[in-house]
């Protein structure tokens, strides 16, 4: 038995001092008071604890169906309970079944366009038993919608390896996961009612081809009430960004210099272009030591759970801090995560969501 709330710690609340961008023009007054209430408890020692336990040899690389997986989704439950975000399913969890190509005993993953990630196949299918988890804090337009997501699910154990067996994958993807999870607390904190409801949702499957997300976009009642969704997929470290994706139009001075430690990729749709290029002001203005490398996507893009919303056009903004030699091996661990970094994400990505979340 897993001992999940031995990880449900009490966060050491940091005070980071902030001054947020506001347009003048902007009919919606941000409450300033509540952005930095919220902003304030985003802290690295938080961000840690989650990241921490999530990415644990206890839950066995997360692997969509299997046990750590399961232990992993009871774990965002809690988290978000504990939190005061309310459940947007009745238990929090959207169950579903799938069937996946099944895989070789040994581990053999490709790189490819279809995904960040994709099981080598074989003839064989398995049934799997997956479940997104969702909570929400409902707004003042109630049926207006931004989701910010993250898939949970990684690639799991390969007996066959010689010492380390286990992907624990801290960077792909519970780096975001711990971001989104901060994000949700510190709105929370933040004591403001959104001008939208906002869904914090994380999704099973998304190494088995976006599984999770294109349940939820699929089985949901009015797609036009998503305004927006903010995507996000490995953003602990440094690294490049894939040049076979042709849909992303990134300026080449991007893809020369995108190994920088500070650097992130700021992938999105045209229609969010306007708030990728605020995002950048923001960044600046509270001395983020971060810095956005913009891209543009079209609504076919894929990579990750973007894809799910695109295709139905619906806009995206995606953080990225690209993909690295210990992608998808067992060296994806917690101690090669950047902290700080993903930390400055993390209140990035709360100032991009305030901003969709309250905009007329």
């Amino acid at each position: 038995m897993f001992r999940i709330y031995f990880f449900i710690v009490a966060c050491v609340w940091l005070f980071s001092p902030v001054t947020y961008a506001q347009r003048a023009a902007n009919k919606n007054a941000v409450n300033q008071s509540a952005v930095n209430k919220g902003w304030e408890h985003i802290s690295k020692e938080c961000v840690e604890a989650y990241l921490s336990f999530l990415a644990s040899d206890a839950l066995e690389g997360r692997e969509a169906g299997k046990q750590g997986g399961w232990v992993a989704a009871e774990y965002l439950k809690a988290i978000l309970k504990e939190s005061g975000v309310k459940p947007f399913y009745d238990t929090y969890f959207q169950p579903f079944e799938a069937y996946s190509p099944a895989r070789e005993k040994r581990v053999d993953f490709q790189v490819n366009p279809d995904s960040i990630a994709k099981y080598k196949q074989v003839p064989a299918y398995r049934r799997l038993n997956l479940r997104n988890v969702a909570g929400y804090i409902e707004g003042q337009k109630k049926d207006e919608y931004v989701v910010i997501g993250a898939h949970y699910d990684h690639v799991g154990v390969d007996e066959l390896l010689v010492g380390d067996q286990i992907y624990n994958g801290a960077d792909d993807n519970a780096s975001s996961v711990a971001v989104v999870l901060q994000i949700a607390k510190a709105y929370v904190t933040s004591g403001e009612k959104p001008l939208r409801s906002i869904i914090f949702a994380f999704w099973d499957g998304e190494e088995v081809n976006y599984l999770g997300s294109e349940y939820f976009v699929a089985n949901f009642a009015q797609l036009s009430n998503i305004k927006a969704y903010i995507n996000l997929d490995m953003v602990g470290r440094e690294g490049l960004l894939p040049i076979f994706y042709p849909e992303f139009i990134i300026p080449e001075k991007t893809v020369e210099n995108n190994a920088e430690e500070k650097q992130f990729h700021l992938l999105y749709t045209e229609e969010l272009t306007k708030l990728s290029e605020q995002l950048g002001k923001d960044i600046q203005k509270n001395q983020l030591n971060i810095e956005p490398k913009p891209g543009m996507l079209v609504h076919k893009s894929r990579g990750s759970d973007n894809l799910s919303f695109s295709l139905r056009e619906i806009p995206v903004l995606w953080f990225f801090t690209g993909l690295h030699s210990d992608y998808h091996t067992p060296n994806d661990e917690v101690e090669r995560i950047d902290l700080d970094k993903l930390t400055n994400i993390a209140k990035a990505a709360y100032l991009s969501l305030w901003n969709l979340a309250n905009k007329e």
